[in-house]
C-alpha cells in the first residue's frame, strides 16, 4: 500500500457588509388633530435588503402613531445575522393649526360717572379655550368711554400665533340731570293798558355733565295784573331736563 500525509486549512467567511435602507419616507409635516395638541402620522415603511438572510428592523415610531408639537425624528435601524447596522432617519413636524376660541362678556350699559363719561368700566372676563396652551387674551377698550354705544374687540393668541376674535359692546348713557337756577324774582308796573309787555326776565343759570341744548321760558307775551310764574326749563344732549321758576 502506498502511504500518504494530509493537512487541513480553515476557511472563514465574514459577512460584513452591512444591510441597505432604501424608499426612506421623506420629512413629513402635518396638522394636530382637532382638539388635541398632537398629531397622527402615517408612511410606508422603508425598504431594507442585505447580502445574507436573516436581517431585522427596529424604528423608534410606528405609521399611525401620534406625535407631541414641533420637530420628532423617526429613526429605522436594520441589523444584519452578522450584527451589521445600517440606520436612517426622517421628521414629523406637527403644527398647531386650530384657532382658539373666545366668547367676549356680555354686552354693558352704564351711566356716566366722570363728567360725560364713564371710566374704570368693570369689562368682565371672557371665556376661552385652546387645543394647546393660551399665551394672551388682551382688548381695545378706550380708557374712558364717551356716550352711546362702543365695541370692544377681544382678542386671544394661542403659543403657536392663531387667533381669535369676539366683540362686546359697552353702552354708555347720561342720566344725570342738567341743573337750572331762574332769574330773580321780578316786581314792576304795567305799561301797557292793565298788563305789562317788553319785560326783560333776566338769564337763567344752567350746567350740565356733558352740553346745554336748549334754555326755555314759558313767559307770556303780556303779563297780566298779578303774579305770574315763570317756569324756566333746561334740556340736556341726552333729554335729559329740570326745570326752576320765576315770579
Amino acid at each position: 500500500f502506498p502511504s500518504h500525509d494530509t493537512a487541513t486549512q480553515i476557511i472563514t467567511v465574514v459577512d460584513n457588509i452591512a444591510p441597505v435602507i432604501t424608499a426612506m419616507p421623506s420629512n413629513i409635516i402635518i396638522s394636530n388633530n382637532t382638539g388635541n395638541c398632537t398629531g397622527t402620522a402615517t408612511w410606508t415603511a422603508p425598504i431594507v435588503t442585505d447580502n445574507c438572510a436573516g436581517v431585522s428592523t427596529t424604528s423608534t415610531h410606528n405609521p399611525g402613531d401620534v406625535f407631541p408639537l414641533g420637530i420628532t425624528t423617526v429613526t429605522y435601524t436594520a441589523t444584519d445575522a452578522a450584527g451589521n447596522t445600517s440606520t436612517a432617519s426622517f421628521t414629523v413636524t406637527v403644527k398647531d393649526t386650530q384657532n382658539p376660541t373666545i366668547t367676549a362678556p356680555s354686552d354693558i350699559t352704564i351711566n356716566t360717572n366722570d363728567d360725560c363719561y364713564a371710566i374704570n368700566v368693570a369689562l368682565g372676563t371672557p371665556v376661552t379655550a385652546d387645543n394647546c396652551s393660551v399665551v394672551s387674551v388682551t382688548n381695545d377698550a378706550p380708557a374712558s368711554f364717551s356716550i352711546g354705544s362702543t365695541t370692544v374687540t377681544w382678542t386671544i393668541v394661542d403659543g403657536s400665533g392663531n387667533t381669535a376674535t369676539a366683540t362686546q359692546v359697552v353702552t354708555v348713557e347720561d342720566n344725570e340731570l342738567p341743573t337750572i337756577v331762574a332769574p330773580i324774582a321780578i316786581n314792576t308796573t304795567t305799561n301797557t293798558g292793565c298788563t305789562t309787555t317788553g319785560l326783560v326776565l333776566g338769564n337763567a343759570v344752567t350746567t350740565d355733565n356733558c352740553s346745554v341744548v336748549s334754555v326755555t321760558n314759558d313767559a307770556p307775551a303780556a303779563f297780566p295784573l298779578g303774579v305770574t310764574t315763570v317756569t324756566w326749563t333746561v334740556v340736556d344732549g341726552s333729554g335729559n331736563t329740570a326745570t326752576a321758576t320765576q315770579l
